[in-house]
């Protein structure tokens, strides 16, 4: 062998390996502690949460999931307040802190029901407001505007109680407050 059959196998090697490190460097994708990912299609679905998965387009598909605290605000003012036990009108505003319940189950539920809206407030909140004011006014009759006022720690309570397992259907849950 000449010198130049060495260098163009060399090279040959050395372009091979970037086009391989190429195409594995696009398919490889990493979860962060902000953000999962849920791996679907072949090999069956994997939840990632510190890790990263090689994604073979044909074969893989990927949602990402949002893992951080969002702040949901819910007001019922004016003809929508909410009515007590004693059948008085209460403007309320409350803020929900909801995240991604941080489990398998939780992720893969988040990613199969809300898909990309864990991403963006509105439309989470649009997609959710429904079980929450549900959940307040269910709270609300049961209690008369006094109580209301004088237990407010009861009245969340109460309410946290109310809609969480129906945020657990769609992999959320209830925080206490904003934490990133």
């Amino acid at each position: 062998m000449d010198m130049t059959s060495i260098l163009t196998i060399a090279g040959i090697l050395v372009a091979l390996l970037v086009f391989i490190g190429l195409i594995m460097a696009r398919l490889y994708k990493r979860a962060t502690r902000e953000t999962s990912l849920v791996k679907t299609g072949a090999g069956g679905r994997v939840v990632i949460m510190d890790g990263s998965t090689i994604v073979v387009p044909f074969l893989h598909k990927v949602a990402k999931v949002n893992m951080k605290t969002l702040r949901l605000e819910v007001a019922r003012v004016n003809e929508q307040s909410l009515i007590t036990k004693d059948r008085m009108r209460v403007d309320v505003g409350v803020e929900f802190y909801v995240s991604v319940n941080a489990t398998d189950d939780g992720i893969s539920r988040a990613a199969q029901t809300l898909g990309d809206r864990t991403f963006h407030v509105e439309q989470l909140r649009e997609m959710i407001e429904g079980k929450l004011i549900d959940g307040l006014r269910a709270v609300a009759a049961q209690m008369t505007m006094d109580e209301l006022h004088e237990n407010r720690a009861s009245f969340v309570q109460e309410v946290q109680n109310a809609i969480s397992e129906d945020l657990l259907k769609n992999g959320l849950e209830l925080g206490s407050g904003p934490i990133n």
